[in-house]
């Protein structure tokens, strides 16, 4: 099933090897089915806690949150961070296509290297996807922040062939298909604080789309933000990076020290 997976939907994602001069620690995680996931630890003297990051849909992997900005930026609030590639991206190899349980492993992981400090996880579009069907299992998260999330892949595509074979595949396995219905398992989330954030005029990921997997879960705050493409949120608005702070536990009315 994974290799049918991997052949309509997930070629040619593979490139680097992608450098940082950031300082970082490589990891190895054990993902789903045996998965050897390349991942790097980056370490703060006196952190507040420790963010899980899972990468959206592009052939950086992991790579895609040093390259615009995020791990500085988690630095400067006082986060050591997580990153890793899913299986068919980067230096990742092994494993199957439900992501959500490399999320979870990386959150686990995360979990033992963290000191105590509260963990916390972000998703962008593909990562947010899986993240979201993580979410009922990530009991031990305190903040949980997906970007451009949708409900199911059959949403995602809308029409066309890659819709059907995905309608095919949600008839023949159907137990397999409710692991990554991101709006039903949403409903079930475990994390403390649940932040849903989109784009307006997202043209990969509509907003709509996003708008409802948030509207599948009680607990979640919707945050749209007007004006933006798919990525833009994180470099352009000012409110989503505050309100990734206070879904991460930061009082935003103090500054951070150091």
């Amino acid at each position: 099933m994974g290799g049918i997976v991997r052949a309509a939907f997930l070629r040619d994602r593979r490139a680097g090897p992608w450098t940082t001069e950031v300082p970082h620690r490589e990891v190895q995680i054990e993902g789903n089915a045996g998965a050897r996931l390349a991942g790097r630890w980056f370490p703060h003297e006196r952190p507040r806690g420790a963010v899980v990051l899972a990468h959206p849909d592009r052939r950086y992997g992991q790579h895609w949150f040093v390259r615009e900005g995020w791990i500085e930026w988690l630095q400067e609030h006082r986060f050591e961070a997580l990153t890793f590639d899913f299986p068919d991206y980067g230096a990742s190899r092994g494993g199957s296509t439900f992501y959500h349980d490399d999320v979870l492993a990386a959150a686990r992981f995360a979990q033992r290297w963290a000191g105590g400090f509260p963990v916390h996880v972000i998703g962008l579009s593909l990562g947010a996807f899986a993240a979201a069907n993580a979410s009922p299992r990530l009991d031990f998260v305190d903040g949980l922040v997906l970007e451009s999330p949708y409900p199911s892949f059959t949403a995602w595509y809308g029409g066309g062939a890659k819709a059907a074979a995905q309608r095919a595949f949600e008839r023949a396995f159907p137990r397999s298909a409710a692991q990554i219905q991101a709006d039903r398992n949403l409903a079930r989330a475990a994390p403390k604080r649940i932040l849903v954030a989109a784009a307006a005029e997202d043209r990969v990921t509509p907003a709509r789309l996003s708008k409802a997997v948030a509207d599948a879960a009680p607990r979640a705050r919707y945050l749209e933000l007007p004006g933006l493409d798919h990525f833009e949120p994180f470099a352009k608005s000012e409110a989503y990076r505050a309100a990734i702070l206070e879904t991460l536990g930061v009082d935003n009315s103090r500054p951070s020290a150091g």
